[in-house]
């Protein structure tokens, strides 16, 4: 057996033979509300506070002061963590503001931005690799490749560049979640796009609406290399973070 990483998600390891196989990249789908901006920070928080292995945030979406100020919801203090060098974040979102004195900013990031006219893949590239070796990250978050893939026009170029990336990050050794948008009416693999095909595996956080209540169920799709548990298993987004329950049933036979 490869070796595995540790995922930080309670109930979640026992679904894919004890974690993640080493130094491959993970996709993630979900809907607005699934949780997973709170997934992606659970496994790095943890990897870096239980697993000793560091981690870095890749964010195309929302910007690193808000992420670290959602997460203190669940007590994980992830400003904390980057003052212990255990932490690193690229920030290649949209929406900027002055970073406070001492602030680690990747020099090939301080003047673009994710949907500026002279955004660059080699850019991300370089800041990844600049922030790998600052922290020795083993781990990293890609928040999210939706927005990253809205960059190209096409097809063809979004699986060229979305396939670069994950060959980069393979070569740096980094074992990465890629955090996906999509839309609960999707449920073919064909419409999650060329990065669900890409991936060494797929999870995907679903939610149903039962009644007036909203149930949370995740699904490992597809996971190479690895006996996976083919059936929906309940989750909930608790104070401590994602718990899943592969002893549940999402729904009961009437």
């Amino acid at each position: 057996m490869s070796e595995r990483v540790k995922t930080g998600i309670k109930g979640l390891d026992e679904l894919i033979e004890g974690g993640l196989p080493r130094g491959y990249s993970y996709l993630l789908l979900g809907g607005p509300g699934t949780g997973k901006t709170t997934f992606g920070a659970q496994y790095l928080y943890k990897g870096a506070t239980e697993f000793a292995e560091n981690g870095m945030y890749v964010t195309f979406d929302e910007p690193p002061y808000s992420i670290i100020s959602n997460m203190q919801r669940y007590g994980w203090n992830l400003t904390d963590e980057e003052r212990q060098g255990r932490l690193g974040f690229v920030d290649v979102s949209p929406i900027k503001r002055e970073a406070k004195a001492g602030t680690f900013v990747p020099a090939a990031l301080q003047q673009s931005f994710l949907g500026a006219a002279k955004f660059n893949l080699d850019d991300v590239v370089s800041a990844i690799s600049e922030v790998k070796r600052k922290v020795d990250a083993k781990r990293c978050v890609i928040d999210s490749i939706s927005a990253l893939t809205l960059q190209y026009k096409d097809n063809f170029e979004i699986r060229q560049q979305v396939l670069r990336l994950i060959k980069v990050l393979t070569e740096m050794d980094l074992t990465t979640i890629m955090l996906a948008e999509i839309p609960e009416d999707r449920q073919d693999m064909t419409t999650f796009g060329p990065e669900a095909f890409l991936a060494q595996g797929v999870i995907v956080l679903h939610m149903y609406r039962v009644e007036e209540s909203n149930v949370k169920a995740l699904e490992v799709r597809k996971m190479r290399g690895v006996k996976h548990t083919d059936r929906l298993c309940p989750y909930r987004v608790t104070a401590e973070g994602i718990e899943v329950y592969p002893e549940e049933t999402v729904f009961r036979s009437v």
